[in-house]
């Protein structure tokens, strides 16, 4: 990775407030980021990983300025974004794109896939009405779908199909970085295979550099360079993918670990945890977030919150006691 990240998430926080009852309404506060920082180079891709509701999709929202920040800061090859002007910010978004995890949800079932991938073609002035059908046609040959789609909805398409045409959609600004959202845990596995393939390749074409977030380890292992492990809107390791899998420091990542199907039993990880759910996120322990869940928690761990530390070349974790 290079010494300059292209992005450069530092201290990033959330907030989401939420009001129920009546006459005197219950406000309920949920820090869906708690100082959430890392860092993605040119051409990497960093998965970030999670059980649902840790505040994985939340990062790219924000990252994006899809949803306003409520502290910290996000730098993009040297620009501020979350400081950025709604001027600054359109050519901002231009080079950082984003794939959702629902195809369906994110195109509009009124458009033909030929104006779906020409408009943001035509607002950013890379086509006009006299060349914007080759360049979608274009699109539509690098993700390995017929040119016969352009005057289709997507409602003619599977699932699969209508994933390639978001990418597609991704891809027709000709980004640096793509937020992938859970890109392929709505589609059947063989069909995942396909989409992470043509990732792969779009990645090493382009030299793209992905935030690939997934709560599939088995998925980040196969795309990913690093990983970012999250528990409650906290980042609770980094590291390469090789030692996050082969040696993992944080007992929330050696979970995470536990729970995927792990097809050699020689390197199966044995540890006991305690049962049941996360903590909710309205009401998160004190000191480390996971402490009620780990085996190894000491007093320290149910009053002090552990800070991010390095731990060797590329580690970093927030533990207290690291395995």
């Amino acid at each position: 990775m290079n010494a300059t990240p292209l992005l450069d998430i530092r201290d990033l926080r959330k907030v989401f407030t939420t009001r129920k009852g009546w006459p005197i309404p219950k406000v309920t506060h949920v820090k869906a980021l708690d100082g959430v920082s890392f860092t993605v180079g040119r051409g990497e891709v960093v998965g970030v990983v999670g059980e649902s509701g840790c505040g994985k999709s939340t990062v790219a929202r924000v990252a994006l300025r899809l949803m306003e920040a409520d502290g910290g800061s996000v730098g993009f090859d040297g620009a501020d974004v979350l400081e950025a002007s709604r001027l600054d910010m359109r050519g901002l978004r231009r080079r950082m794109q984003m794939v959702f995890q629902d195809p369906a949800s994110s195109l509009d079932g009124r458009q033909r896939i030929v104006d779906a991938l020409g408009e943001p073609l035509k607002v950013h002035g890379l086509a006009d009405r006299s060349t914007v059908r080759d360049e979608v046609a274009r699109l539509l040959d690098e993700v390995g779908l017929p040119r016969s789609a352009l005057d289709r909805y997507p409602h003619e398409f599977s699932g699969g199909q209508r994933q390639r045409i978001g990418i597609a959609r991704a891809l027709a600004l000709k980004p640096d970085l793509i937020f992938a959202d859970e890109p392929v845990s709505a589609l059947d596995v063989s069909v995942q295979a396909q989409i992470l393939e043509l990732l792969r390749r779009i990645r090493a074409e382009h030299n793209l550099a992905f935030v690939f977030i997934s709560h599939d380890l088995g998925v980040v292992r196969f795309f990913c360079d690093r990983v970012v492990v999250m528990y409650l809107g906290r980042v609770v390791e980094v590291g390469p993918v090789p030692e996050i899998f082969v040696e993992p420091l944080h007992p929330y990542t050696r979970l995470l670990k536990i729970s995927s199907p792990e097809p050699d039993p020689a390197v199966a990880v044995a540890m006991t945890f305690q049962d049941g759910e996360p903590p909710s996120p309205t009401a998160p322990p004190p000191g480390c977030h996971f402490h009620p869940r780990c085996p190894g928690a000491t007093e320290r761990c149910r009053t002090e919150k552990p800070e991010l530390r390095t731990l060797g070349e590329a580690r970093s974790v927030a533990c207290h006691h690291p395995l």
